[in-house]
């Protein structure tokens, strides 16, 4: 909800910016008599605010490599306790850890005292190592804890104030596989051809961790657009049949024959599985990546859309028909769901407790299976 206000924030803004500009200019010209007095007065306040700000990041330095020379120490002493190291090379490992948070300190404090020098001069002077070009493109992908997203332009808050405990994330979810149906005394590939008919998944999703001190449990839930597409076999198509649906054979050989479905829908999950726990200064973190995870739950949401896609030939005519039209479809879709995998891919199966029409010759299920992915 935050980077869609933010967006949309952004945009209004932009239409309205010639008239606020004129505005602002005006209020300035009006309430500053000695203009030159007035910006060498703030220049000195800026000055002194990013001044602050690098004796503070300065002072922050010791605290931080300290606290993370303890935990590496602590990892030292754990290893030499299971045996897994000689007190010897626990002395050793001890050492160079200690030079390498002196060198982290005295290097880092270095360039803190180089950009204070140059802040004193009125010098701007901001030098980026050359890292490669690449173009950025995205729709709410996460770059750090501080809550830096990609949307559209990439937003950065790199300097926030991280959250000591984040509980909730946010995810893009991507799922791919193949679709079919089941149902009374018929199976996979009985009505629909196995290969041709798929199902895709994309959407947005919140995971919560359930427990305090622990990421063992957590909850998925969030909002997605899925399309099952159904190819049909023997050369038949899809009439409703004053309010009946039934599989009729199509008048001429069809080259291409797809019913397509497409649902808006809430999933909702628990998931289970191992994360390791990183701590840092002031904030701590749990990593679920190249961990092992489950996940148990259901879906239900409403139909937005159906259309039937047939392609054949007429009088050596090539003919491609698309309708949309009410093909007696359930309105309301719901069904179980589950996942395991590691990492952020896994794969899936999901199976539709509903039937796929409200009234047909047969009660079918749609059940699809294949590869999910959130990041």
């Amino acid at each position: 909800m935050k980077r869609l206000f933010f967006y949309f924030a952004f945009v209004a803004a932009g239409f309205c910016m010639p008239d606020a500009n004129a505005q602002i200019s005006e209020s300035v010209r009006a309430t500053i008599p000695n203009g030159p007095t007035y910006t060498q007065e703030y220049r000195e306040k800026l000055k002194a605010k990013r001044l602050e700000s690098l004796e503070q990041e300065k002072n922050s330095i010791a605290e931080t490599e300290k606290f993370n020379l303890k935990k590496e120490l602590e990892k030292i002493e754990e290893q030499l306790s299971k045996g897994e190291i000689t007190a010897e090379k626990a002395q050793t490992l001890k050492e160079e850890a200690a030079k390498n948070a002196a060198i982290l300190i005295d290097s880092k404090t270095a360039i803190i005292d180089g950009q204070t020098e140059l802040v004193k001069r009125d010098v701007k002077y901001n030098f980026i190592p050359y890292e490669g070009s690449y173009l950025e493109l995205g729709f709410g992908n996460v770059y750090d804890d501080s809550g830096s997203f990609l949307l559209g332009l990439r937003y950065n808050t790199e300097n926030k104030k991280k959250q000591y405990d984040k509980r909730t994330y946010s995810d893009i979810v991507f799922a791919i596989g193949w679709n079919n149906t089941v149902g009374d005394g018929r199976t996979i590939g009985d009505t629909y051809h196995f290969g041709k008919s798929v199902s895709a998944e994309i959407g947005f999703a919140f995971k919560t961790r359930l427990l305090k001190d622990s990421n063992k449990v957590r909850l998925s839930y969030g909002i997605s657009i899925l399309a099952n597409s159904l190819s049909l076999k023997n050369n038949n198509y899809v009439v409703n049949n004053n309010g009946t649906t039934e599989l009729e054979k199509f008048p001429y050989q069809l080259k291409r024959n797809e019913f397509v479905i497409t649902n808006l829908i809430a999933p909702v999950h628990f998931e289970f599985g191992p994360s390791v726990k990183k701590e840092y200064k002031d904030y701590f973190r749990y990593d679920t990546s190249n961990q092992f995870k489950v996940g148990l739950g259901g879906y239900a949401g409403v139909i937005i859309g159906t259309m039937q896609r047939l392609k054949y030939k007429q009088d050596g005519e090539r003919i491609t028909d698309r309708t949309n039209r009410d093909y007696n479809v359930t309105p309301f879709v719901y069904g179980l769901s589950g996942y395991v995998g590691i990492g952020t891919a896994a794969l899936f199966a999901r199976y539709e407790l509903s039937t796929v029409f409200k009234n047909s010759t047969y009660k079918d299920h749609n059940l699809a299976f294949g590869l999910r992915v959130d990041w």
